[in-house]
């Protein structure tokens, strides 16, 4: 602005050292509001071109990070579908294993057919490990608030909070599986369902000609079975397993309809 009053006041010299009349004051106040009014629409509109460039760079990123998001997400879906099949194969396994505390039914069954049984329940765990390699960006760089859809910004920020609550379920099916293993590690033979697995061994063992049957007449081991089978059980309800399988196709639905913007 000062360069602007500079300019007038060399424009009004120059005049009058040419000789000619100097501007009257009226005239010469129109001229300097009729620069000035120039002069501020030229600026806005410098603003308005910068914000439309800095606008559309943004709208850039966004749509980078809904792609990447989506890519993620895509294979977080397929992780918890793995998680869900594995879990209802656990359900069945332990509904196999809680029927041999039933004498009926312990009784007609081999020593290989209650190995296989046992094996396939502590064989392992349905852990959900996502993807959160964008997520994880986008929230702890602050760019978030670059997701211009408010509903499907908090969408992907609840999803954390909703992995933290699933870890604490998580946890406690391991710790009461682990107390299981105790207790078939007292009472059992581990050898002896890797034996009849098909594992051989080198030596002999003093559990070569054991029995695990023996665990089916603890109540206080079908007591943590039962324990265990209406954790997992829960699990693939709509409170963990079937909640996040749910919260991510609306989070893909909710992407699709941004990046078709």
């Amino acid at each position: 602005m000062i360069k602007f009053f500079r300019h007038i006041r060399k424009r009004l010299i120059n005049h009058n050292q040419t000789g000619k009349p100097a501007l009257p004051a009226g005239r010469y106040f129109k001229y300097a509001i009729g620069e000035i009014f120039l002069v501020v629409i030229g600026i806005l509109i410098a603003l308005q071109i910068n914000n439309l460039n800095n606008n559309r760079q943004q709208r850039k990123i966004e749509r980078t990070y809904l792609s990447s998001l989506k890519s993620e997400f895509k294979t977080n879906l397929n992780k918890i579908d793995d998680c869900l099949t594995k879990n209802k194969n656990l359900i069945n396994s332990v509904e196999n294993m809680l029927s041999l505390f039933d004498t009926t039914i312990r009784d007609t069954v081999s020593e290989k057919v209650v190995s296989d049984i046992i094996y396939s329940v502590f064989k392992g765990d349905a852990t959900y490990t996502p993807s959160k390699g964008v997520l994880t960006d986008i929230i702890s760089s602050g760019n978030l608030n670059l997701i211009q859809n408010e509903e499907l910004r908090q969408k992907i920020a609840s999803f954390e909070s909703t992995l933290d609550y699933l870890k604490i379920q998580e946890n406690y099916t391991l710790t009461t599986k682990g107390i299981m293993l105790q207790q078939l590690n007292k009472y059992g033979s581990v050898r002896r369902v890797l034996a009849n697995r098909g594992l051989n061994f080198k030596y002999k063992s003093i559990s070569d000609n054991s029995k695990n049957t023996g665990v089916f007449g603890l109540i206080e081991f079908e007591n943590n079975l039962l324990d265990y089978y209406l954790t997992i059980q829960a699990t693939n309800g709509p409170r963990f397993f079937g909640g996040i399988k749910e919260q991510i196709e609306q989070i893909l639905v909710d992407l699709e309809l941004e990046i078709k913007k």
